[in-house]
């Protein structure tokens, strides 16, 4: 790449993390940053952000006005925070494993009635009337293999739909004919930020029995 490009390429970069800081700021503070997790001995991936350059592309087409929309591994939020900035009113419910990283999170997003913020483990606790889920690899591998069969036994009888962002360990799906995957490729993002295997989602169904 010539120095030019490069130049071009970070500058586009920081506009992306500018629009970021921006929207944060609208649901009360910045999110940047990650926070490394005190239960990776648990199979749990550190605090960090989806990036709202993402999630249009991801959602796209998957969220109805009756959706209860569940974000697995919710962090500090972000995701729940693009979720309000379109207008929707569905039950919202973040699952968080880190209590203090819980409670900032519910503290902050307080105000609207339709947000939940859960400190449980989500291979053990979904809500109820969950219809759609997303996850940004919260996990390890063995903690998404029972994350997976929690959902098949949890859903059965209603199904769940899945996006999976940075999909690791999505074969774990592929390789269950419970689960209907398919990967999306995420080319139209326009964030250069977004690379390797963050350049690609995927929608996994579970049709009720």
């Amino acid at each position: 790449m010539t120095a030019p490009a490069h130049l071009a390429r970070k500058v586009r970069g920081l506009t992306w993390a500018a629009r970021n800081v921006a929207l944060d700021l609208r649901y009360g503070g910045s999110l940047a940053g990650t926070i490394e997790s005190r239960f990776r001995d648990q199979g749990a991936a550190d605090v960090t952000n989806s990036q709202y350059s993402v999630l249009p592309h991801v959602f796209a087409g998957h969220i109805g006005p009756r959706d209860v929309l569940v974000d697995v591994g919710c962090g500090k939020g972000r995701v729940i925070n693009w979720w309000l900035s379109q207008g929707l009113r569905n039950r919202m419910v973040g699952i968080e494993l880190d209590p203090e990283v819980a409670s900032a999170t519910a503290r902050r997003l307080r105000r609207f009635p339709n947000v939940s913020i859960v400190n449980e483990d989500a291979t053990v606790w979904m809500p109820d009337d969950a219809t759609v889920a997303y996850m940004y690899s919260p996990f390890d591998a063995s903690v998404m293999a029972r994350f997976k069969e929690h959902v098949a036994e949890r859903f059965a009888a209603t199904g769940l739909t899945l996006l999976y962002w940075n999909p690791q360990f999505v074969d774990l799906f592929f390789d269950d004919e419970r689960f209907g995957t398919h990967l999306v490729d995420l080319r139209s993002v326009l964030d250069p930020r977004i690379d390797g295997t963050h350049r690609r989602f995927a929608v996994v169904r579970l049709s009720p029995a």
